[in-house]
């Protein structure tokens, strides 16, 4: 059995229930058993918000047994994959859910915290940042997704798919592209500029991987 674990971090209004989806609905159209779980900040705007994204596929007498086909939506401790952080702050607050192999991609656009703001408090660095998950994986891209979004298409209507692209050229993704795209076109609006977002986001990733 092939496992792959993502785990999507950002904040409240970033869309990451809404990538969660669509990386569930499209391995539901590629065969492969997923589960998942999302879990909240108390604020509705600028609280924490996770996407557990877990895919197995199953291969000969396991597509027929039980034990197979259940288990947890929450990644655990050292468990994921692929961290899809949609805020450089929450990519290390993921630090709990990483190991060496796991691969990281961030956007570098913070989004400043209230005490941030209220000069109560101080954002890191994006070197800090970086260095800090480096403790745990060497696997780490920052990419300016919307920023590239905002040049493209001059708004952050397409940023999530993007990111979805992203996610399919630097993970291992047992879902084809096929299946996402199919996904993308089946759930929002727009599909032209949406696969267009989604070939920017496998480009930029070629950018990151160089």
């Amino acid at each position: 059995m092939r496992r792959y674990d993502i785990l999507i971090a950002g904040i409240g209004g970033q869309g990451v229930i809404t990538l969660g989806t669509l990386l569930k609905l499209a391995a539901l159209r590629s065969g492969v058993e997923v589960t998942g779980a999302e879990r909240r900040g108390g604020a509705q705007r600028e609280g924490r918000v996770t996407s557990h994204v877990r895919y197995r596929v199953l291969e000969g007498a396991e597509l027929d047994d039980p034990r197979c086909q259940a288990f947890s939506g929450l990644i655990p401790r050292g468990g994921a994959h692929l961290v899809l952080a949609l805020e450089p702050l929450e990519a290390l607050r993921s630090l709990p859910l990483m190991n060496p192999d796991t691969v990281v991609v961030s956007e570098t656009a913070p989004r400043v915290p209230t005490a941030v703001r209220l000069g109560t408090a101080a954002y890191p660095s994006l070197e800090r940042l970086r260095e800090g998950i480096e403790r745990v994986t060497p696997r780490v891209h920052f990419v300016g997704l919307e920023a590239a979004c905002r040049e493209r298409f001059g708004s952050l209507r397409q940023v999530n798919v993007i990111a979805l692209g992203l996610a399919a050229a630097l993970g291992n993704l047992p879902v084809p592209d096929e299946a996402l795209l199919d996904t993308v076109r089946e759930r929002l609006p727009g599909f032209e500029a949406n696969r267009e977002a989604f070939e920017l986001g496998k480009a930029l990733a070629r950018g990151a991987a160089r």
